[in-house]
C-alpha cells in the first residue's frame, strides 16, 4: 500500500513540470524534424550545423563544376565547328593542286577558301558562355571546387581565331601559295586538335571530381540525417507514454486533493 505524506504532492508537480519540458521537446523535434537543439544537446547541435555548412557547399562546388563543365563544351562545340571548316580549307588546298586548273578555277577556289576562313573567325568570336568569350584567348577563370578555401581549379582557353591560328593570308592561286596554304592548314589544325585534347582532359578531370564529390555529399548528408532527423515514431511513441503518465498523475492528484478535503470535513 502506497503512504501518502506532505512530500507526495511536490513530488508529483515535480514529475509534472519535468514530463511538460519532455513534451515540449518532443512536440519542437516533430514540428522541425530536427531532435536536436542548444539545449537538448548543444554539442550535436554544433556538428549538425557544421555538416549542413559543409553539405551547402559541397552542392554549390558541384553546380561549379557543372557550369564549367557545360563552359567547355561550349567551347569544344565550337572548336569542333573550326576543325570542320579547316578540313574543307585542306580539301580547297589539296584541289588547287591540281595542275589542269584553268586561272578561274583556282580564282573560284580562292572565293571558297576567303569564306570558308572568313566563317571560320565567325565562330571563334561568337564562341561565348554567359556573355564570355571563349576562343578568343582571353579567357581564363578560378573555379572552386570544393567547400574550403584552396579548393580551386584556373581554367584557361587558347585564341582559335583565323589569325592565331596562321590562317591570315592563305592564298591558292598560285603553285608556291597553295604549298604554304597546306602547310598553315595543317599547322592549324595540330592545334585545334590540341586545344581539343586538353578541354577533354579538364572536363575528364572534373566529370570524376564531381563523382567523388557528388558521393561525399550524399554519405555527409546520410550521417547528418542520422544525428539531427527526429524518429518519428519513436518520438509519438514516448509523447503517447508521457501523456498517459501526465494523466495517471493528474488523477492520482485530484483523488489526494478529494480525500484531503474529506479528512478536514471530519474534524471536528
Amino acid at each position: 500500500m502506497t503512504t501518502i505524506n506532505a512530500a507526495t504532492p511536490n513530488t508529483w508537480l515535480a514529475s509534472l513540470a519535468t514530463s511538460n519540458l519532455r513534451l515540449q521537446a518532443l512536440v519542437q523535434a516533430i514540428s522541425s524534424g530536427s531532435s536536436v537543439n542548444a539545449e537538448s544537446d548543444p554539442a550535436a547541435l554544433a556538428q549538425s550545423t557544421d555538416s549542413s555548412v559543409q553539405l551547402s557547399g559541397q552542392a554549390q562546388a558541384l553546380s561549379n563544376m557543372q557550369d564549367a563543365n557545360d563552359l567547355l563544351s561550349a567551347a569544344s562545340g565550337s572548336l569542333g565547328q573550326i576543325s570542320s571548316g579547316l578540313q574543307q580549307l585542306n580539301t580547297l588546298a589539296v584541289e588547287a593542286g591540281d595542275g589542269a586548273l584553268s586561272s578561274s578555277d583556282r580564282q573560284d577556289l580562292q572565293n571558297q577558301v576567303n569564306q570558308i576562313t572568313q566563317s571560320l573567325g565567325q565562330i571563334a568570336g561568337g564562341s561565348q558562355y554567359n556573355g564570355q568569350s571563349l576562343l578568343s584567348g582571353n579567357f581564363s577563370a578560378s573555379l572552386q571546387t570544393g567547400a574550403d578555401a584552396g579548393q580551386t581549379q584556373t581554367l584557361t582557353l587558347g585564341n582559335a581565331s583565323p589569325q592565331a591560328l596562321g590562317l591570315g593570308s592563305l592564298d591558292v592561286t598560285t603553285s608556291a601559295g597553295q604549298a604554304s596554304a597546306l602547310s598553315a592548314i595543317g599547322n592549324a589544325l595540330q592545334q585545334v586538335n590540341e586545344q581539343q585534347s586538353s578541354i577533354a582532359g579538364v572536363q575528364g578531370g572534373l566529370s570524376a571530381g564531381m563523382a567523388s564529390l557528388g558521393a561525399s555529399n550524399v554519405a555527409l548528408a546520410q550521417s547528418n540525417s542520422q544525428l539531427s532527423d527526429t524518429d518519428m515514431a519513436q518520438a509519438s511513441s514516448q509523447m503517447s507514454q508521457l501523456q498517459v503518465q501526465q494523466e495517471a498523475t493528474l488523477k492520482v492528484m485530484s483523488l489526494y486533493q478529494s480525500v484531503q478535503q474529506l479528512s478536514l470535513g471530519l474534524l471536528p
